[in-house]
């Protein structure tokens, strides 16, 4: 199980399809696997919806598209 930040009880999610695929990456992903939801990123404080760091499989950015 993955670590999820903020926890799903803390988060807030724009959309259905966003809460979905945070619950799927909680429950599947490995427990020494990252995610972050809604970091700011760069000088433009961007908002990916998802940053993921695994120590074995590198860095994943993703944006939901529902």
């Amino acid at each position: 199980m993955a670590i999820l930040i903020p926890s799903l009880g803390f988060a807030r999610f724009d959309s259905r399809g966003e809460l979905r695929l945070a619950e799927r990456l909680k429950d599947f992903l490995e427990e020494n696997a990252v995610v972050w939801h809604n970091l700011p990123v760069g000088p433009l404080n961007r908002h990916p919806d998802f940053i993921i760091v695994h120590p074995a499989n590198g860095l994943l950015v993703l944006e939901v598209k529902d």
